[in-house]
């Protein structure tokens, strides 16, 4: 019993980073009509910048995040400019898939030149390392994953919830043309949405990587599993992104506890078909903007 619980937690912590994924994935849908799926990329590029920034400042680590949030979503913000805008006016939505592919590509290369082959990670943000609650034996790690989650839910609720520009972008949200009538800037609120993602992407990286080893070639995995709960959640629902994320984390948690880890990706995918079989919009989804 101990040995499922420690694994539910590793699970909610992995699916914390998933969750965060899909949150910014749906975000940058909702704003753009865009599925970037490049949005994993940026959370392993994210967290060897991570590395090198502390390997090479020594700052502690809420300064090391807040840094690494800050430099992607400038980042972001520059890919929206520089190749998601245009791309979207000439490209249909098929197609703009496969720039989001190319540009996941396109990090795994670059980091691939950069940092090489050899896998990066970090020290643990807090000593010990580890703490033993009710008997289960939980990585302090885990909290700092819990905790920029929680920050970024909250954050996102009283931005969209409780300030004007959070009007805007609920209105840009549900009907772009409609809030360019109404002299909403449409392509400044799709800025923000896409620096939002990045910061978003950049906590989760650095937060994740004293877990794990990441490297080049880790982009793909953390892109399509970000991707699996923003569809499960139901792309566009920031709670939807939220469940998904969790759900998928522990259920991979708990597969790879009984079954070798390539199975558990094989289940989490299969998970995705049963959900769109029963509801093809997702658990949180609304049919009229799949349709859409």
């Amino acid at each position: 019993m101990t040995g499922l619980a420690q694994t539910l937690v590793g699970g909610l912590a992995v699916g914390s980073v998933y969750a965060l994924i899909a949150l910014g994935m749906s975000l940058i849908y909702s704003m753009s009509r865009v599925i970037n799926l490049a949005q994993g990329a940026f959370v392993v590029l994210a967290a060897l910048t991570a590395v090198s920034l502390k390997n090479a400042l020594g700052v502690n680590p809420v300064l090391l995040l807040i840094m690494t949030a800050i430099i992607f979503a400038v980042v972001l913000a520059v890919v929206d400019q520089v190749v998601i805008r245009p791309a979207t006016k000439r490209a249909t939505p098929e197609r703009m898939l496969l720039i989001t592919v190319g540009l996941l590509q396109a990090v795994g290369g670059f980091l691939l030149i950069v940092y090489g082959n050899l896998p990066y990670t970090l020290k643990a943000f807090s000593q010990p390392s580890s703490v033993t609650l009710l008997g289960v034996r939980v990585a302090t790690q885990d909290f700092w994953i819990f905790g920029v989650l929680l920050l970024s839910v909250l954050a996102l609720w009283f931005l969209l919830q409780r300030t004007g520009l959070g009007l805007t972008m609920r209105a840009t949200a549900q009907d772009p043309r409609a809030a360019a009538l109404m002299g909403v800037n449409v392509d400044r609120v799709r800025l923000m949405a896409f620096s939002m993602a990045g910061a978003m992407a950049a906590m989760a990286g650095a937060a994740i990587v004293p877990l794990t080893f990441l490297q080049y070639d880790t982009v793909v995995p953390y892109a399509v599993n970000g991707f699996i709960a923003a569809v499960i959640g139901g792309l566009g629902s920031a709670t939807g992104a939220l469940a998904g994320g969790l759900l998928l984390g522990v259920l991979e948690g708990v597969f790879s506890r009984y079954t070798p880890a390539s199975t558990a990706e094989v289940l989490a995918i299969g998970v995705l078909i049963v959900v769109l079989l029963v509801r093809p919009a997702g658990l949180r989804g609304k049919v009229e903007e799949v349709r859409r």
